[in-house]
């Protein structure tokens, strides 16, 4: 609820933002081409962090190669290990605010055979266990803010889904449904919250 609620101001502020830009689009007459602002900066690149997001907490290159299809490829580190990603995003308006879908595949490496401990901390309950290969599909829609000097904000709500039939194996103790029902929520499939921040450059 606490991550919900905090995409919600992220998103009123963008909002916000647009209606101080409400029916402005930043072009730039180059001989008879008119260019919009993402490809005028074509090329960004973003921190990110969020729930089952692109690269968990990371750093993603983002290019616009057609007016208004952009992609993204990003690495990280998540609940599921080093992790990489890439996204195609379709961006509905040439205007510095834009709605967007997006699309893509995300792949956390796990932690091999290394265990890891879980503490119940109102029953004091106990386990261990693996994390393997965590291969997602995320699917999702959004908005973006990219401003005339380069600065550039977005927000995207989703879903990931899990490729494999499993991606953790206990391998001591006995978790409660209760416990694995949060381990499923935790590194499994799920809502997808996902900021990112950074800034855009380069272009034709």
């Amino acid at each position: 609820m606490k991550k919900q609620t905090w995409l919600f101001f992220v998103v009123i502020s963008i909002m916000t933002i647009q209606s101080v830009n409400a029916q402005y689009s930043t072009t730039v007459n180059l001989g008879q081409q008119n260019l919009s602002i993402r490809e005028l900066r074509s090329n960004a690149v973003t921190g990110n962090i969020g729930w089952n997001g692109l690269t968990g907490f990371g750093v993603t290159y983002r290019t616009y190669f057609a007016k208004h299809l952009g992609v993204d490829v990003g690495i990280g580190l998540a609940t599921t290990g080093f992790k990489i990603g890439t996204r195609f995003n379709y961006i509905f308006s040439d205007k510095n605010f834009s709605p967007l879908v997006s699309g893509g595949i995300m792949y956390g490496m796990g932690f091999g055979d290394t265990e890891l401990d879980f503490e119940n901390s109102n029953t004091g309950n106990k386990f261990s266990y693996t994390i393997s290969s965590s291969p997602f599909a995320q699917f999702g829609g959004g908005v973006e803010y990219m401003a005339d000097g380069g600065f550039i904000i977005s927000g995207i709500v989703g879903y990931a889904l899990l490729l494999n039939d499993g991606n953790y194996k206990i391998t001591k103790g006995n978790p409660t449904n209760d416990e694995l029902s949060a381990m499923d929520i935790a590194i499994g499939s799920g809502l997808v919250l996902e900021f990112s921040i950074g800034f855009a450059f380069g272009g034709k």
